[in-house]
């Protein structure tokens, strides 16, 4: 019997359990994965208007039956005595073919291209050069072919880190997780890759001697789960027994048990939040929920964020400290890798919040686990990356108590040298802009420090809903705000009646504007909710199961009220205000205060304000028994269908939601009720769904392919935006719940907004936060939710992610004071015209406290929008109007001029030389502190025989205007081609012999009447053909002027030339983006190049008139730093702080001191695979 466990080894991989009855119940009875490439039946599904053939995987077989637990563990006890000596074949190794490492076996090359099954080209707006491809793959770049199976669905990356490879996997590099593993098809292509980095980043340590940590931040889909399971797998196998995986709530603990099972991975796991004592975890042996990782304590322990901050009872100790005994119980240090999952729920230690505290005090204390931060949301401001201690961005020292770099050789670990010697240097240099803020996470990616994937939007729609507000709605709208015009005298009488102290003055400020805020951002809100039961009520005929998202419960202000009928969000929040005024003085009442507040409060009730929506949702809806709810609330409010009584009552598992788990089901005695509605809502017995915060994250709602093998039909889902939340991570976390791998369909997303302008306020707020999110955490500003940031097409609406809002606002005021109107508006609703707008929206603005100066920044664009929503309907449109017109001329100036800081942009397509043909290199100077200038060469233009091609294969213009055209006044070929406008008029792209296609004629854009009334000639194929090659050959290298017999005295003119120069600088940007910032001003954009030998270049563009000044600035900064390091540390370069010293002082980063523990493949033989070569920011081995 134990040879045949020997041999199948499903349940005895490195067990650590000693107690049978454990061993029985969370082993014996795991039920095998299937393998991914097993023989599959065909399921017919009938949609209505198709049918669809399913393949699913048969049954498992049944499995041999297990020998008695006691025998088991007493061979599983052999087992643990003999780790090391597991055979090494057995292992994975990413570098080798199908990850067996064999002594006849040729290495493959890592770092090809991206496989990809599938490329998208979209073509811009006017029809211009098409815009970069979306390449989607399911393979994996940097691992063998033959290693993993495919992924399930197909993923993506940003064009920046897919271009950008990591060090290859060397001979050595090892994930010591079974091979049978790889062989059953548990784990994709993909996730092997993010498991390999993961692996190898652990093995290097920090200088300070702390390990280093992996930034797993890969979007929902891509299985972050296994990964995680596979890697703690890793460690277990390497001798680490004890690993903690926190996660932000605790009906996670069912996914991560079913990680683990999975994999059969037989690593014992248990809930803290159910263990009940709180003293030394590894002396208790009563607790049943402890007695799960066996005798030994060893395993995993699961908890939340929540759970780590809670304090002792009775003066014991705290879960913190009973944590971080268990873990340092093997080694002082510890030894196991720490999960953070859901990792931005630590985000806030710079405002000093207890939960980042305590986990900035794990990782110090427990400076030997590698550390794995696992969040796809992990910052959407620099601030917000201070917990990410262990991604070797910053940091430099060692510290008492910790091994240096020598103790770290010793222990044949490598020390990464870090490019920032603290939190602060890099936090200075990275807040100057969105494009260094791209620049981290190319950074890490450099590193093989992140991974950053996400499910493809493919099939997904966006569709962007307007809710009008009604005449009532309007009229109640405007009431409203009187109404709170009038509490802002009524609270400035009782400041001058001296009814507040000097402390609460300040307070009731503050109070004021954030109640208000709140109010009328829950009428906005409400204003919704008819919207939103329509789409519903409509996707539910059409046969869509529908999930309502939105922010705001209102339970913490109803749950201090008596009230009868559903309450109302704004009504509370007014009331509760009024709690905070007084109405006594000295004892004393005073009369006007007193009736002042007995009025406001009736005229509140007149308005009748709508109730609470999600309430209201659930009683349009149909009630619990149609509606899973899945929040944070534990009462809710219901009105009875005969009576129409409305009573407030305890949430509870439905029936439906008991029928759907499962009645006695193993395992689901114990569910809380979101996860019981979480069911009702998969099974399809509910087909509505409303979720809040308490439901964004980790939690699956999306149409999934496993419930057909429950019977279940899973419908496509349909998820509708009610509320924005503040921050663009929650945002992205509460999407991802509906689109996840293995999805029968791709889900539908419809973001509702009112036609009120103060909606802009809370779309711009998520809307910067998404550019933020995208471009430090996945290194291109334009991927917050994957696809792109702006993928519900907020456009004019968004008037803070961009640097235009602040200058928008200052010439907007500016026009208000002077009564001047420098711009054309629309002011149908002032029938006496701007004057009368002018002066009713600064009277307005002086009431909100609005400051009308000219110098306008961020904090007072954030202001000013947060105030409008206090003012009537009409001043709202008419600001909005005016703000949004200012925006659009200053971006409009500077595309104009080039300025347009558009995110990585790309230089063969997209960048201001238009569309070019091909790019080379021409040079290359190493510059000191690893940075590169590239001299390339741009050529522009088209053959003739290209562009003849290219005419021929032109669909047919119904115009008949397609064809060549000759300048009569020079004698100048050009090529006109139908193309698109984005009102979908007919237009022309003229495709030219010596320059870039051009979309305007004459200055203005190419139509059919431009075309017609041009002095240009239709002429024939073969009359344009001498013109044609005559400028494509004179342009090589002299300007358009000169062709044209004219005069150019301007040496380095470049109007027309095919041929132009321009300089790239790449390498270690980052380091020195202080530097350059001085140099080139704030403007900067990131560049991606891809030459004409497959190379691709990531970098920033350098005016030819700046290069020497960059060249000599560089110099002298190294020239100071290597005498002052040379004088300090002979042998060991220091990393460096360039923002604290002056342009002369600061020392160079050497592409050599950034270590990792795999050596560079050389292998020989047959031919390899193809290989992208790709220079990104940090040298390549060719410039070391």
């Amino acid at each position: 019997m134990f040879e045949a466990l020997v041999q199948n080894q499903a349940e005895f991989d490195l067990i650590s359990l000693e107690d049978p009855e454990i061993f029985e119940e969370q082993v014996g009875h795991v039920q095998p994965v299937k393998p991914a490439l097993a023989p599959v039946t065909p399921v017919v599904i009938d949609d209505g208007d198709a049918i669809t053939e399913i393949n699913l995987s048969p049954p498992p077989k049944k499995r041999p039956p297990l020998a008695s637990p006691k025998s088991a563990f007493a061979f599983a006890r052999r087992c643990r005595k003999s780790d090391a000596a597991q055979a090494e074949g057995d292992w994975i190794y990413p570098a080798w073919p199908g990850g067996c490492r064999s002594s006849g076996v040729q290495l493959i090359a890592a770092g090809a291209s991206c496989k990809a099954e599938s490329a998208a080209v979209e073509e811009d707006a006017d029809g211009e050069a098409p815009r970069q491809k979306t390449v989607l793959f399911q393979r994996s770049s940097l691992l063998p072919d033959d290693l993993g199976v495919s992924h399930p669905d197909p993923l993506c990356e940003p064009q920046a880190i897919r271009d950008t490879i990591p060090e290859p996997f060397g001979p050595e590099d090892e994930v010591r997780i079974p091979q049978r593993l790889v062989k059953e098809g548990l784990l994709s292509s993909p996730q092997l890759e993010a498991i390999a980095l993961a692996a190898r980043r652990f093995r290097c340590s920090l200088s300070t001697g702390a390990r280093c940590g992996f930034l797993l931040g890969d979007g929902t889909g891509c299985g972050k789960g296994r990964c995680i399971a596979a890697l703690i797998l890793d460690q277990w196998n390497r001798g680490n027994r004890r690993h903690i995986w926190m996660s932000a709530n605790s009906d996670l603990y069912q996914d991560a048990v079913r990680d683990f099972q999975d994999l059969k991975t037989g690593i014992p796991i248990c809930n803290l939040a159910r263990v009940k004592a709180r003293g030394n975890l590894d002396s208790d042996k009563s607790d049943p929920e402890l007695s799960k990782l066996g005798k030994t304590k060893d395993g995993v322990l699961f908890l939340t964020y929540s759970l780590l901050v809670s304090a002792g009872r009775n003066g014991g100790s705290s879960r913190f400290q009973q944590l971080l005994a268990w873990l340092r119980h093997h080694h002082p240090s510890g030894s196991g890798l720490l999960v953070l999952d859901e990792a931005h729920k630590a985000k806030n230690l710079d405002a000093g919040t207890r939960c980042a505290a305590l986990v900035e005090q794990l990782q110090a204390e427990c400076a030997n686990c590698p550390l794995l931060y696992a969040t796809a949301t992990g910052a959407t401001e620099v601030a917000h990356m201070q917990y990410m201690v262990r991604l070797g961005l910053w940091g430099s020292g060692s510290r008492g108590g910790h091994p240096g770099p020598a103790q770290l050789a010793k222990q044949g670990s490598k020390a990464v040298q870090t490019p920032f010697p603290n939190f602060a240097s890099f936090r200075k240099v990275v807040e100057k802009g969105v494009t260094a803020m791209e620049l981290v996470a190319v950074q890490l990616r450099l590193c093989g420090a992140l991974s950053c994937r996400s499910l493809s939007f493919s099939g997904t729609e966006f569709q962007l809903v307007t809710a009008h507000f009604s005449s009532e709605q309007l009229q109640q709208y405007d009431s409203s705000s009187e109404l709170w015009e009038d509490l802002r005298q009524h609270v400035e009488l009782l400041k001058d009646m001296d009814m507040f102290d000097e402390s609460s003055r300040k307070i009731i400020e503050t109070q004021f504007w954030a109640a208000q805020q709140r109010f009328f951002k829950g009428l906005l809100v409400a204003a919704k909710v008819s919207k939103a039961v329509e789409l519903a009520k409509k996707a539910a005929v059409a046969g869509e199961a529908v999930v309502i998202s939105l922010w705001t419960t209102n339970e913490a202000a109803i749950q201090k009220t008596e009230i009868s009928g559903f309450a109302s969000g704004p009504e509370l929040t007014f009331e509760q205000f009024l709690q905070h005024l007084p109405t006594t003085k000295n004892g004393q009442e005073v009369t006007f205060a007193a009736q002042g507040v007995e009025s406001l409060i009736k005229r509140l009730h007149d308005l009748r304000l709508p109730p609470n929506p999600l309430d209201d949702l659930i009683s349009q809806l149909g009630g619990p028994s149609c509606v899973a709810e899945m929040s944070g609330r534990s009462q809710r409010s219901l009105k009875d269908p005969t009576t129409g009584e409305v009573k407030r009552q305890q949430r509870r598992v439905t029936k439906d939601s008991r029928k759907a788990n499962g009645a006695g089901s193993r395992g689901h005695s114990s569910l809380s009720v979101n996860v019981g509605e979480q069911r009702a809502f998969q099974s399809g017995a509910k087909v509505f769904a409303v979720i809040t915060e308490a439901a964004s994250a980790g939690i699956s709602l999306h149409s999934d392919r496993r419930e057909l093998l429950r019977g279940a039909r899973p419908r496509r889902r349909h998820m509708i935006c009610l509320e924005l939340p503040w921050a663009a991570d929650k945002a992205v976390q509460q999407l991802g719940r509906v689109h996840r791998s293995n999805q029968l369909h791709p889900p539908k997303f419809t973001c509702i907004v009112t036609d009120l302008a103060g909606e802009a306020r809370f779309v711009s707020a998520v809307s910067k936060r998404l550019v933020q999110l995208g471009a430090m955490t996945r290194g291109d500003r334009h991927s917050g939710f994957g696809s792109g940031s702006d993928a519900f097409g907020f456009g004019r609406m968004d008037l803070m992610s961009g640097s235009y809002g602040p200058r928008a606002l200052s010439k907007a005021l500016a026009d208000l004071v002077a009564q001047k109107q420098q711009l054309r508006l629309s002011l149908a609703k002032w029938p006496g015209g701007w004057e009368e707008f002018a002066t009713a929206a600064q009277v307005a603005l002086e009431k909100q406290q609005v400051f009308l100066g000219r110098d306008q920044d961020a904090t007072t664009l954030k202001k000013f929008l947060n105030r409008i929503l206090g003012m009537s309907y009409r001043l709202q449109e008419g600001l909005f109007e005016l703000l949004a017109a200012h925006v659009a001329a200053l971006e409009e100036a500077d595309r104009r001029d080039g300025l347009l800081n558009e995110g990585v942009v790309s230089l063969n397509t997209h960048s201001r030389w238009g569309r070019l043909q091909e790019v080379s290199e021409i040079s290359a100077e190493t510059l000191p502190g690893a940075l590169v200038l590239r001299r390339l060469c741009l050529v522009r233009g088209l053959g003739f025989e290209e562009a003849l091609e290219l005419f021929h294969q032109a669909p047919e213009d119904e115009e008949g205007m397609q064809g060549f055209y000759m300048r009569s006044t020079f004698k100048e070929v050009v090529l006109a081609l139908r193309r698109r406008t984005r009102d979908g008029q007919v237009a022309y792209r003229l495709v030219l012999p010596n320059d870039s296609p051009k979309t305007q004629l004459d200055g203005n854009a190419c139509t059919v009447a431009k075309l017609k009334s041009s002095a240009m000639q239709r002429i024939s194929e073969d009359a344009a053909r001498g013109p044609w090659k005559r400028q494509h050959l004179l342009c090589e290298t002299q300007c358009i002027h000169v062709l044209r017999q004219r005069h150019c005295g301007n040496r380095s003119c470049r109007s027309g030339r095919r041929f132009l120069e321009e300089t790239m600088l790449t390498g270690q940007v980052l380091v020195h983006w202080d530097l350059l910032g001085t140099v080139l001003g704030e403007k900067n954009t990131l560049f991606r190049c891809e030459l004409k030998t497959g190379t691709v270049l990531v970098g920033l563009m350098i005016p030819q008139d700046l290069v020497a000044c960059i060249r000599q600035r560089l110099l002298d900064r190294t020239a100071d730093s290597s005498d002052e390091s040379t004088a300090e540390r002979p042998r060991q370069p220091r990393p460096i702080d360039t923002l604290e010293l002056s342009d002369g002082e600061s020392d160079s980063v050497l592409s050599d001191d950034v270590q990792c523990d795999a050596p560079r493949m050389t292998p020989s033989g047959p031919p390899q695979k193809r290989r992208r070569v790709v220079t990104s920011l940090v040298l390549s081995s060719s410039e070391e």
